[in-house]
Parts: structure tokens; C-alpha cells; sequence
């Protein structure tokens, strides 16, 4: 399930990357901005990651 989603989320970013190429120019407050938001999002990814599997740990505990 999570390949699917990885590959589909690069392929997506694959069909805008060569879209920048033909642009005169970028400013710079757009490449900041367009950063910003790309290591947002892997974060955000990460640290659902990291909740969910705490969580599933947590309840697969056996109580003793």
C-alpha cells in the first residue's frame, strides 16, 4: 500500500519538475516557499509514521 502511494507521489512531482526548466526565471521567494513546503511535507509523512507505528507497539503490548 505505501509503495503505491510513494511512487505515485514521485511520479507526480517527476510530471512538475520539468515544467520549472522552461521558465525564464524563478524568484527566489518561490523556490524558498515551494522548499519550505516539499520538507513539510516529508516531515508531516514522518511523523505520522512515527505515531502510528508507536501506536501500534502500544496496543500489541500484552498487559501484565
Amino acid at each position: 500500500m505505501q509503495s503505491k502511494q510513494v511512487t505515485s507521489i514521485c511520479f507526480i512531482l517527476g510530471l512538475m519538475l520539468p515544467n520549472f526548466a522552461h521558465a525564464e526565471s524563478v524568484h527566489p521567494a518561490v523556490i524558498l516557499l515551494s522548499s519550505s513546503l516539499i520538507f513539510l511535507i516529508f516531515l508531516s509523512v514522518y511523523v505520522i509514521y512515527k505515531v502510528r507505528r508507536s501506536l501500534r507497539n502500544h496496543i500489541d503490548k500484552s498487559v501484565d
